[in-house]
């Protein structure tokens, strides 16, 4: 019997073609009139803003917007915040973009002095002001995330995830095959790991949906990139809905993150990283955790509660109702893998497709067998 679940996501995730221009009505009913726009110079230059001025054209909002390049440090941007009676923030893009909206959030609400140490959760009180998520390409969660990092200080709180997050196909940039990879592996191996080990039902149940979006573009949108760039904007809606959906994914794995903070994948992705006789841009933190999550669910068969049943959202109904139950685990696990072989094709020069292909040894993956073992408590 399951004692206790519970699950937090403080973000409502506006998603579709009407995203965009329902956004001053969600703003309205938090009092926020004078939103302050952080975007950054491939959205500045690719006109992305300006779908957001549309949208809020003919409405009580008054929109600042600048570019990061522009603004320079932190403390410009918050005197310009103050000085011009902002009150709430929308973060236009991704990475630095979103990392510097949290940043902000903190220094107007509880002083600039507040960024000068880390703060872990319980220690930032309060609600912050209206943040506002619009993503231009997919990420890996941590946008979404309650955490953020400033001056090599990190910050832990659920106030400092997005209150908004908007995803629209409008706000798609060409984005880098690399990036995409990076991004869909992430995604699938945190929500392949909450969906077969955790208990909270909640969590499995974002998961679930993140393992369907993935699943649904992440190969096609390999497929069709063209000299390491996918879909720019001027190339239509319906080709950037995958990229929008991608985005989607990973805006849901970074809420499953904020709750589930000791997720093994993530945990062996950062170290594998960290070990890796030879870092390059071709193995990626999103490929990390997918290579360690087939190692997890490889070693872990007898002891993970669902992994038979992650074939479902990995496949479709009819897939799965063709597979005895017996044979369902080792079906998903291969699942993961073809989609790693496919994935691979894709890359002229390939990709690894586990760990030791990756250039680990085997003394180095047996020394992180805590980290690649599921032990039923």
């Amino acid at each position: 019997m399951i004692a206790l679940n519970h699950f937090l996501c403080r973000t409502k995730t506006a998603f579709g073609t009407q995203a965009l221009t329902h956004l001053p009505f969600d703003l309205s009913g938090m009092n926020a009139r004078k939103p302050f726009v952080i975007t950054d110079q491939a959205a500045r230059d690719a006109g992305v803003h300006l779908a957001l001025a549309r949208a809020c054209r003919d409405t009580h909002l008054a929109l600042g917007v600048v570019t990061l390049t522009e603004a320079g440090d932190l403390e410009t941007l918050y005197h310009l915040f103050v000085d011009k009676g902002y009150d709430s923030i929308i973060a236009l893009g991704t990475g630095q973009v979103v990392q510097t909206a949290k940043a902000l959030n903190l220094a107007v609400c509880h002083g600039p002095e507040r960024l000068r140490s880390p703060a872990g959760p319980g220690q930032i009180k309060g609600p912050l002001l209206p943040l506002v998520y619009i993503p231009t390409h997919p990420e890996t969660g941590q946008d979404t995330a309650g955490e953020t990092f400033f001056s090599g200080h990190c910050f832990v709180s659920a106030n400092l995830m997005p209150d908004i997050a908007v995803i629209t196909a409008d706000t798609m940039l060409g984005t880098p095959r690399t990036a995409v990879l990076d991004s869909g592996l992430s995604s699938l191996a945190t929500c392949c790991e909450t969906f077969a080990f955790s208990g909270n039902l909640f969590a499995r149940s974002y998961a679930h949906a993140v393992i369907c979006l993935v699943m649904d573009t992440l190969l096609p949108l390999a497929q069709q990139s063209d000299h390491g760039e996918l879909l720019c904007q001027k190339a239509g809606k319906l080709q950037q809905l995958p990229l929008a959906k991608l985005a989607h994914a990973a805006a849901v794995s970074g809420y499953i993150q904020s709750n589930l903070p000791d997720l093994k994948t993530r945990q062996a992705g950062a170290h594998i990283t960290a070990i890796h006789p030879a870092p390059s841009a071709a193995l990626s933190s999103g490929l990390c955790m997918a290579l360690a999550l087939v190692h997890l669910l490889e070693n872990s068969k007898d002891t993970c509660p669902w992994l038979g049943k992650l074939l479902l959202p990995l496949t479709d109904a009819a897939h799965y109702a063709g597979v005895t139950g017996p044979e369902q685990p080792d079906a998903s696990v291969r699942v993961i893998r073809e989609l790693l072989h496919a994935l691979s094709e894709t890359l002229p020069q390939g990709m690894p497709k586990t760990l030791d292909a990756a250039g680990l040894t085997s003394r180095q993956i047996s020394e992180m067998s805590d980290l690649l073992t599921y032990v039923q408590p």
